[in-house]
């Protein structure tokens, strides 16, 4: 409780979630190349699952804002399966909602990945699975962010992003 000057007690609410969070990707130059716009992707997911789950919280939906050359802006949302802050899942989502923009040599300015729909992870209740494959990747990812959280945000990243580009 905190104490007024007139000598009442009010009680204190701690910060409500936000009821978003995005991250963004600018082109150096505009980007024609669709295999560049799905590379850009990556690392935004990437940063978008570490963020949400180094704040405990997971993402029900997401949204994909595409800037072009001229200003204009094209927006897709995907309310997900399972709410989730595994990066694997938001990638998933994320390229198929690139995938439905039906984008054929277009001049893009601006990637922005938005999580949409946000709550505490520790009070939602998540689907078990008797999943090898799918708990082992959980188990990588944790590790990573483990690593991450010491050695740097870009110490663990996808070799996809290693790679030199063509």
């Amino acid at each position: 409780m905190a104490e007024l000057g007139c000598g009442h007690a009010r009680p204190v609410t701690p910060q409500a979630l936000p009821k978003s969070t995005s991250v963004s990707f600018a082109f150096p130059a505009d980007e024609l190349d669709s295999d560049q716009h799905r590379r850009a992707l990556l690392p935004l997911t990437e940063r978008l699952g570490l963020r949400l789950r180094t704040e405990r919280q997971i993402t029900r939906a997401l949204a994909l804002t595409v800037k072009y050359a001229d200003g204009s802006t094209t927006t897709r949302s995907r309310t997900l399966t399972e709410p989730t802050a595994h990066t694997l899942a938001l990638t998933d989502a994320a390229y198929t909602m690139y995938a439905m923009l039906g984008l054929q040599r277009a001049r893009v300015r601006t990637l922005t990945l938005r999580a949409e729909g946000l709550h505490h992870a520790e009070l939602t209740i998540q689907q078990m699975t008797f999943d090898p494959v799918d708990d082992k990747l959980r188990r990588i990812e944790e590790a990573a962010d483990r690593a991450r959280a010491r050695f740097g945000p870009i110490a663990v990243r996808p070799a996809a992003l290693a790679l030199p580009e063509t």
